[in-house]
């Protein structure tokens, strides 16, 4: 019982400290445009799904505007544009793209990545296939902390800016399956030796 009790407390206390890492992080390098720093390699844009007809979903839709914004301060060079890519029927990044490309973002400043199935492989595709050390990612502020956490632990100076410009439907879930990640997360990136697909 004691051993039970032992333990039921270490594991209350290591959530509660991966919880407190996680929000440093948010405070230090989350950032509104001004702040951003300039001169970096790309800004990544996280996927969320797009709809039947093809278009980005609203909060995929927001994650690219402000990674417009930003690509067009000329803070960064590229638009590194990761989410799912199954087949023709169903690409979430040449949805991105199109999309993206509205906003005055010439192709060849474009780069895609298909592969980007979760926040962790996004991340760490950026940094050991695509070579990027310096990146902003723009993603919901709900998310910005474990994309900055899993990017600075493998070696990319990332800083977030938040792309949240509304309300959002189902909002209260996709935060409650964050803190589930988080946790994911945070053993993946120090005890996995896995550098992404």
């Amino acid at each position: 019982m004691v051993y039970l009790i032992a333990f039921c407390l270490f594991l209350i206390l290591t959530i509660l400290t991966i919880f407190g890492i996680y929000e440093y992080y948010e405070r230090k390098y989350i950032v509104n445009l001004k702040e951003l720093p300039k001169s970096y390699d790309v800004i990544i844009v996280l996927g969320a799904g797009i709809r039947p007809d093809g278009t980005p979903c609203d909060i995929l839709k927001d994650r690219l505007f402000t990674a417009a914004k930003v690509y067009n301060e000329c803070i960064c060079r590229k638009v590194l544009l990761t989410g799912e890519h199954k087949d023709e029927d169903y690409s979430e990044i040449f949805s991105m793209k199109n999309w993206i490309m509205q906003y005055n973002i010439p192709e060849k400043d474009i780069i895609l990545d298909g592969y980007g199935y979760c926040t962790y492989d996004s991340i760490f595709r950026a940094k050991y296939k695509l070579k990027i050390n310096k990146a902003i990612i723009a993603t919901n502020r709900y998310h910005l902390p474990r994309a900055i956490y899993i990017a600075r632990k493998i070696g990319i100076e990332a800083y977030g800016i938040a792309s949240d410009l509304r309300q959002y439907d189902r909002m209260k879930k996709y935060i409650k399956r964050e803190k589930l990640a988080q946790i994911k997360d945070f053993f993946l990136v120090n005890f996995s030796l896995n550098k992404g697909k």
